[in-house]
């Protein structure tokens, strides 16, 4: 019997056959060809050589994996609380603003994943996502909000009206149907100046704006998976059989969920058990609180000196001219072909132009915390959040649409309206609502 050959003789065998390994013709072009069986079969050998071999490290091939971080509720409520009372981020349109609000509330209370809602980076150019035809029931505020909006429901413009529809007396639940105009349209579409499209947002467009906003909070930067991981472990702590969290994770075995989700952070209060008093059962959620390392008063861009010093620099200002030559090439190329290389050319001089945004970042870990009641005078870290603090008594409907503080106690608010226009069809009412309950 042949012995089979180990990832070091096979990589050996090629270089002594003449293998290079020149990568400058490799870039991001994509390849219009379904893989083929046999280069199926081949994955083994690939990992064994590029990423678990010698190769890897000829090649200097990165291995680092991004550290976990979990949005728990207290996470979840700086950033409710930055999008609506203290946000001055300029959207394209304030529907964005509804929309973030709306998927958020999507993620934490389900452990939906990112192609789930969003259409993901793997379905590029299929809009796949979150639509209204298999939307059956979702008890989210906005998602109320926005489906009157857009006139998602056939029978029903108002939300007295949907709220004053009651289950036939031997059921327990009536369905609303969906308008025709809306059945494939998406639930969370991207934003223009005019209002929603048609177009489904992207995961990596709601991921660029997540990650913003928990900046603008002054949070280390969370991902969907963040979300999804703090949902599972609540739901883990819950008492379910693993078939239930199996089912609701959308995962083929168990293994899945302990290897890449579960928290190392245990739950059990070693010193109550041994003393046996009363268990506590909430101290771990803090110790994952803190894996997103909040800064209220985190650096939103660099000091002015240090801004203009970096972008005298020769090779900044060399970089610069070439993506301002390749906007115009590509404004007045005719052929697709050429217009996407032009496109991949100039997000490469991006990725090497990005020393504005190391230097912030490298600036931000090694930012001093102050703690507020160490503070004489209230400071702004960015020229938007002090704009507007000024403001922001001029916009009441602002600090009264979402309040995090009602959202988890209960209470509601029905003297104090709020009301946001999200679509500029006549026939698409303006969705309002109070505190935890929408009005129209």
């Amino acid at each position: 019997m042949v012995r089979r050959r180990t990832a070091e003789e096979r990589r050996r065998c090629a270089e002594e056959n003449g293998f290079d390994d020149d990568d400058t013709d490799v870039d991001d072009k994509p390849i219009p060809r379904d893989v083929l069986d046999y280069t199926k079969e081949r994955y083994n050998h690939q990992m064994d050589l590029w990423i678990d071999g010698l190769l890897r490290k000829k090649l200097g091939l990165s291995t680092t994996t991004r550290p976990k971080n979990y949005l728990t509720l207290e996470n979840y409520m700086h950033l409710e609380r930055q999008l609506w009372q203290n946000d001055g981020q300029d959207f394209v349109h304030e529907a964005s603003r509804v929309f973030i609000s709306g998927k958020l509330k999507c993620r934490v209370f389900t452990p939906a994943r990112l192609g789930e809602v969003s259409e993901g980076s793997t379905r590029r150019g299929t809009s796949k996502g979150l639509r209204y035809r298999p939307l059956v029931v979702n008890p989210m505020l906005f998602l109320l909000a926005i489906c009157l909006a857009a006139g998602a429901f056939k029978k029903y413009k108002t939300l007295k009206e949907v709220l004053d529809v009651r289950p036939p007396a031997n059921q327990r639940y009536w369905v609303l149907e969906w308008s025709p105009h809306v059945l494939d349209l998406p639930v969370f579409p991207e934003a223009s100046v005019d209002g929603p499209t048609n177009k489904i947002q992207t995961g990596n467009s709601f991921n660029t704006q997540l990650r913003y906003l928990a900046i603008r909070a002054g949070v280390s930067p969370v991902t969907v998976h963040s979300m999804r991981r703090e949902a599972l472990i609540l739901a883990t702590a819950n008492g379910y059989s693993d078939r239930e969290l199996i089912n609701f994770a959308a995962h083929t075995n168990k293994m899945t969920l302990t290897r890449d989700y579960l928290s190392s952070i245990t739950v059990v209060d070693g010193l109550a058990s041994f003393l046996k008093l009363p268990l506590r059962s909430d101290q771990a959620e803090d110790f994952r609180s803190m894996t997103a390392n909040r800064n209220p008063e985190l650096l939103q861009s660099l000091p002015a000196k240090v801004q203009d010093e970096l972008r005298q620099r020769e090779d900044y200002i060399a970089i610069t001219k070439k993506i301002e030559d390749l906007a115009l090439e590509m404004s007045s190329a005719r052929n697709g072909t050429v217009a996407r290389e032009l496109k991949s050319e100039r997000g490469q001089l991006y990725e090497q132009r990005r020393v504005l945004e190391e230097e912030l970042n490298r600036i931000r870990w090694n930012q001093e915390r102050i703690h507020p009641s160490e503070r004489k005078e209230k400071v702004y870290v960015d020229q938007h959040c002090s704009r507007f603090d000024r403001l922001r008594h001029m916009m009441p409907e602002r600090i009264t649409a979402e309040s995090p503080t009602n959202l988890r106690s209960g209470r509601y608010k029905p003297d104090a309206q709020c009301r946001i226009t999200l679509r500029g069809d006549a026939k698409c009412s303006t969705a309002a609502w109070t505190g935890a309950r929408i009005v129209t």
